[in-house]
C-alpha cells in the first residue's frame, strides 16, 4: 500500500538527488576550466564525475537523516531549503576531506565553491518543484495519509480544525472515533469499537486526541493501535501549554518529556546564532554609520535632552538591561513606563519621523553588540508589562529563553508597537519553536520591505 509507494518515491529522489550532484560537479568543471580558465586541469572531466559520484552517497545519507525524504512531514519550503544548504555544505566538507584522504592535493578550491554553489541552486530548485507537485497533489485529495482521529472533543476539534485550514495538508481525516460527531469527519463508532474499526478502514496513521477526563481509556486505545500495525501520534494534554518541538528524553529508565524545550537551548546553534550576530551588527554599524550620525545630530537638534535614550527592558533569562533608542520623545516622566502610541503628543517631530522609519532603534546594533539582544528575536519588554503578562498570557516566559531581537517575527507580520500582545506572543512563540539561522535571514531580508514602517512603539 503506502509503503511501496513511499519506497519507490524515497528510490526516485534519491536517484534524482545523485544525478544533480554529478551534474553539479560537471557543471563547476566546465565553469571553472574551459570557460574561466587560468590553470589548465590536472585531471579530466571524467575523473570529477567519478569522485562526486563516489561522494553522493553521503549526501544522500544526511538528505535522509535531515528528513528530507519523508513526503508527508508539515515542514514549511523555507525550513526544507535550509536544511538542503546545510545538508549540501556538509557534503562538500566530506567531499573536500575525501580528495585529502585519496592523496589529491592539487584540487581547485574554486571548483570546490562553485560545486557547492551549483549543487545548492540544483537542490534548492528540486525541492521547490517537489513540494509545488505534492501541494497540487494534496490538494486535489491525491497521496495524501488516511488518518484516523480517536477523540470526540475539544483535543480532537482543535486538531481537524487545523487540518481543514490546510488545503494542501499531507493528511486527511477518514473520521473520528468517538461518542459524538466532531465538525471535519464523520463519525464512524465509538470508544469500545476501535480495533474493529481499524481493521475495516486500514488508515496509514492514528491521531489519538483524547481529553484529559477521557485518559483512563488511553491504554486500551493504545494497544489495539499498535496490534494493528499502525503509525500513532498523540495530541499532547494540554497542549496550550507545551512548546511547539517537545523533546523526549530518558532519565534514569523513565522517560520524561521537556515540554519547553527550544532549538537554541543548543549550545552548538547559540554559538552559530551569536556569531552571526556579532558579525552582522559590525558590519551593520559601520555601513550605517552616516545614517547614525544624521540621526543623532537631527535628535539633538529637535528638543532639549540627551540624544541617546536609555530605558530598562528584560532579556533573556529575565535579566534586566538598558535598551538604546535615538530620543524620539520630549523628556517626560512617563518615558520609562508607558507605552507610546501613535499621534503620541509627547514625540518630536523629528522623533515621529525617525519612529516612523524604525531609525530610533538603530543605536540597539549596540546592545547586540554587548550581548543583551540579538537581531532577530522577540520585542523586550519594560518589567512591570512583564510581570503583568507572564500572569496573564500562556508560555509568555518562552521568549524569555531567547535573546530579545531588533526585528522578529511579529514585527514583520505587522504586529508592532500598540498593537494586541497575544497576537504578537503567538509569533514570537512561533519564532522560538521553528528557530532556525535560514529563518533569522529570511525575517532580516523581509525587515526593510515589511517590518521598517512602524505606527508605535
Amino acid at each position: 500500500m503506502a509503503i511501496g509507494r513511499h519506497d519507490m518515491s524515497y528510490a526516485v529522489s534519491a536517484l534524482i538527488d545523485v544525478l544533480l550532484i554529478v551534474a553539479s560537479m560537471g557543471l563547476a568543471y566546465l565553469v571553472r576550466f574551459p570557460l574561466l580558465g587560468g590553470e589548465s586541469p590536472i585531471f579530466p572531466i571524467q575523473t570529477h564525475l567519478l569522485w562526486a559520484l563516489v561522494a553522493s552517497p553521503f549526501f544522500v545519507l544526511a538528505y535522509s537523516l535531515a528528513g528530507m525524504y519523508n513526503y508527508h512531514s508539515s515542514n514549511a519550503t523555507v525550513r526544507t531549503i535550509g536544511r538542503v544548504v546545510l545538508c549540501n555544505s556538509i557534503g562538500v566538507m566530506f567531499f573536500t576531506m575525501l580528495m585529502f584522504l585519496m592523496y589529491v592535493f592539487y584540487f581547485s578550491r574554486l571548483l570546490i565553491v562553485l560545486f557547492w554553489l551549483f549543487v545548492d541552486v540544483a537542490s534548492c530548485v528540486k525541492t521547490l518543484v517537489i513540494d509545488g507537485r505534492r501541494a497540487r497533489l494534496y490538494r486535489r485529495g491525491i497521496a495524501q495519509r488516511r488518518v484516523l482521529v480517536i477523540g470526540d472533543g475539544e483535543s480532537a476539534r482543535s486538531y481537524l480544525d487545523a487540518i481543514g485550514r490546510e488545503p494542501d495538508s499531507p493528511r486527511r481525516p477518514i473520521g473520528t472515533v468517538g461518542c459524538a460527531r466532531v465538525e471535519g469527519a464523520p463519525l464512524l463508532g465509538g470508544y469500545a469499537e476501535v480495533a474493529a474499526i481499524l481493521e475495516r478502514t486500514t488508515p496509514d496513521e492514528v491521531v489519538v486526541a483524547l481529553d484529559p477526563h477521557d485518559h483512563e481509556l488511553l491504554r486500551t486505545i493504545l494497544i489495539s493501535c499498535e496490534r494493528s500495525g499502525v503509525d500513532i501520534a498523540m495530541v499532547p494534554t494540554y497542549r496550550t501549554l507545551i512548546s511547539g518541538n517537545p523533546v523526549i528524553f530518558q532519565e534514569a529508565d523513565v522517560p520524561l518529556i521537556s515540554i519547553n524545550h527550544i532549538a537554541l537551548s543548543n549550545t552548538g546553534y547559540a554559538f552559530i546564532k551569536r556569531a552571526f550576530d556579532l558579525v552582522a551588527s559590525l558590519i551593520l554599524v559601520v555601513i550605517l554609520s552616516p545614517l547614525l550620525l544624521l540621526a543623532a545630530i537631527g535628535t539633538r537638534l529637535s528638543s532639549p535632552g540627551p540624544v541617546i535614550f536609555r530605558q530598562e527592558r528584560i532579556g533573556r533569562g529575565r535579566h534586566p538591561f538598558m535598551i538604546y533608542k535615538f530620543r524620539s520623545m520630549r523628556v517626560n516622566d512617563a518615558s520609562d513606563t508607558a507605552w507610546s502610541t501613535h499621534d503620541d503628543p509627547r514625540r518630536t517631530r523629528f522623533g515621529a519621523f525617525m519612529r516612523k522609519y524604525s531609525i530610533d532603534e538603530l543605536p540597539q546594533l549596540f546592545n547586540v553588540i554587548k550581548g543583551d539582544m540579538s537581531l532577530v528575536g522577540p520585542r523586550p519588554e519594560i518589567p512591570a508589562y512583564v510581570d503583568e503578562f507572564r500572569q496573564s498570557i500562556p508560555l509568555y516566559m518562552v521568549r524569555h529563553r531567547v535573546r530579545p531581537g531588533i526585528t522578529g517575527w511579529a514585527q514583520i507580520n505587522g504586529l508592532r508597537g500598540d498593537t494586541p500582545i497575544d497576537r504578537r506572543i503567538e509569533y514570537d512563540l512561533f519564532y522560538i519553536d521553528h528557530w532556525s539561522l535560514t529563518f533569522d535571514l529570511r525575517i532580516l531580508l523581509m525587515t526593510p520591505f515589511k517590518g521598517i514602517v512602524n505606527h508605535a512603539e
